[in-house]
């Protein structure tokens, strides 16, 4: 079997770690989120400063840069789909080859390669298409040396890519996407309603709901797709444990996950671009990630077929300002979800005056099992929160048993997401 050096480099970091004590582990972690950071902020600063590019158009040129310059091997090795160097991009005005172009076409054929639907691939490509090719980034003045779409892919490949190499598609796509989700520019009044949950605790709450390979996992208000990505490597770390002396059948399960098995509904369109491009880097399971409003139009179906999803795990982080605190969610995915399990980070204030006609209803016909005090910093805005943990399609009665646990001091500092030194 063939292997790429940086392929080579991940698989001997991975037995050097083993071999490390894990403060030194964790203290290598907090560097390498510290320095993908410092080069998505010196990246979005540049942006502004010398493209003049707004928030939601950063995004998806950052977005579409990566499709080019990550590539497609195969189990091999081999490049199926060759990563775009930035010396292919000459700044030819000629019809069809202009950098801008020549962009769009290696992210149809990453897309093509990945295998998803045709509808999705359509549907990036043509909001795409108007950030490479059909804007003053893809043309230079007399005075330029290059175009100022070059400017940006040459930074992105230069200095993401031999991130994305060495730390691994799992780390590198989390961190990348905590500092992307602060790019999103919202409705004003919404930018509260766009947080980040941590993945720490995206994982909790995956392990909450007895997350497996046969798993049907959905989110009805996705941000940039964290749950679905925790459910989806638990998912698939159970599916090569059931199956690690078959190995047709494990590759068929993981197929099977990553298409039929995940899926996340989002509202806002850059949120939406966030989810996709990370679910592809993470392995594409972004084939049924849908652009619609989850409380009045989403029917329950999968996203390019009419049959139901056949849900069994909810995962959640609402929009705090829609109805009873973001409980009304919860309600109108339990309608559709007759079993399995739901958890719910929410306001505290959810379990009381705000939304105790949406909770009485939610509680005929789903049982409480358990309420988790979060700590008060999770977030950037000062809430409190709790974790909900329901036990779907199972009616809540008087004598059933709730279990309060209190992660409040849990030892953490929400800064950069590391260990109290007290």
């Amino acid at each position: 079997m063939k292997n790429s050096e940086p392929a080579k480099s991940l698989f001997f970091q991975k037995i050097a770690d083993v071999q490390t004590d894990p403060k030194e582990l964790e203290q290598r972690a907090i560097r390498d989120d510290a320095k993908i950071e410092a080069v998505l902020q010196e990246l979005n600063q540049k942006l502004h400063d010398e493209q003049q590019i707004i928030p939601s158009q950063r995004i998806n040129v950052v977005a579409g840069a990566l499709m080019a310059a990550v590539g497609v091997k195969d189990t091999n090795g081999d490049w199926k789909v060759a990563r775009l160097t930035p010396g292919e991009l000459t700044g030819s005005t000629e019809d069809g080859n202009t950098d801008g172009e020549k962009i769009v076409n290696k992210i149809k054929n990453f897309l093509k390669e990945r295998e998803l639907p045709q509808k999705k691939q359509e549907q990036i490509l043509n909001l795409l298409r108007t950030n490479f090719v059909d804007n003053n980034l893809n043309q230079r003045t007399d005075t330029e040396t290059q175009t100022p779409i070059k400017s940006i892919y040459q930074e992105v490949y230069t200095r993401l890519i031999p991130v994305y190499d060495v730390t691994g598609t799992n780390d590198f796509t989390g961190k990348l996407f905590n500092v992307m989700n602060s790019w999103v520019d919202v409705p004003d009044g919404g930018a509260n309603d766009v947080v980040l949950t941590p993945r720490y605790v995206t994982n909790f709450m995956a392990r909450l709901t007895q997350t497996n390979m046969n798993s049907y996992v959905w989110d009805w208000a996705l941000g940039s797709g964290g749950f679905l990505i925790s459910a989806m490597n638990l998912m698939i770390d159970d599916a090569k444990n059931q199956y690690s002396n078959n190995l047709t059948e494990q590759r068929k399960q993981i197929e099977h996950i990553k298409t039929r098995q995940l899926l996340g509904v989002e509202l806002l369109a850059n949120v939406y671009m966030l989810a996709v491009l990370n679910m592809i880097l993470m392995g594409d399971g972004s084939s049924n990630i849908v652009n619609d409003n989850s409380l009045t139009s989403y029917d329950g179906r999968y996203a390019y077929n009419e049959d139901p999803f056949p849900a069994d795990v909810f995962l959640l982080n609402p929009p705090y300002s829609a109805e009873g605190n973001g409980m009304i969610f919860v309600e109108k995915a339990f309608e559709k979800q007759t079993k399995g399990f739901g958890a719910v980070i929410i306001q505290d204030s959810a379990g009381s005056g705000k939304a105790t006609e949406i909770n009485k209803r939610i509680l005929r016909n789903n049982r409480l099992k358990a309420s988790i005090k979060m700590p008060g910093d999770l977030f950037k805005a000062s809430v409190q929160t709790s974790i909900y943990l329901f036990e779907v399609g199972k009616p809540h009665q008087k004598d059933d048993n709730v279990y309060f646990f209190d992660l409040r001091e849990d030892g953490y500092t929400r800064t950069n997401r590391k260990k109290s030194e007290s």
